[in-house]
């Protein structure tokens, strides 16, 4: 799998100590095909706390392109294809997790990350044609 040019590996080194990392997905260094591209690895199993994506650059598309994030095992747990449509991917556009169906205001959040699993963008349905996101993450060591 492809990966995010400032992709980052997880781990924090102490077990107390909480982490907060950001990656940049930028269309001119990581292009804009479909598929799916590694923003963090984790080199140890940790636990995220938090997770935020921040459009720095609106995105745009030649068709009806989607971003969605979240992990391996569950592609859009942090970012869904509703939230991740090319319409909501606006300049300074700010996008959380949202809350797990039928519990109010509970976020998918915490989520243990084994070592070498990894925390995933995908780009669906179109490629995109521009576009710069920032994710934000905060975990510890498990």
């Amino acid at each position: 799998m492809a990966a995010v040019a400032a992709s980052k590996t997880l781990g924090a080194p102490f077990s107390n100590e909480k982490s907060i990392e950001r990656v940049r997905y930028d269309f001119s260094k990581d292009g804009g095909a479909t598929g799916a591209l590694d923003i963090f690895i984790a080199s140890r199993d940790i636990i995220i706390t938090g997770f935020s994506a921040v459009v720095k650059t609106a995105a745009t598309s030649g068709g009806s392109a989607t971003v969605k994030a979240g992990v391996t095992a569950d592609d859009d747990a942090f970012v869904t294809t509703t939230q991740g449509a090319l319409a909501s991917l606006t300049a300074n556009a700010i996008i959380l997790p949202v809350a797990v169906e039928g519990t109010p205001n509970v976020l998918p959040l915490p989520v243990k990350l084994p070592a070498g699993s990894k925390v995933i963008q995908t780009i669906g349905t179109a490629a995109l044609t521009a576009g710069v996101i920032e994710y934000t993450i905060e975990y510890y060591k498990a």
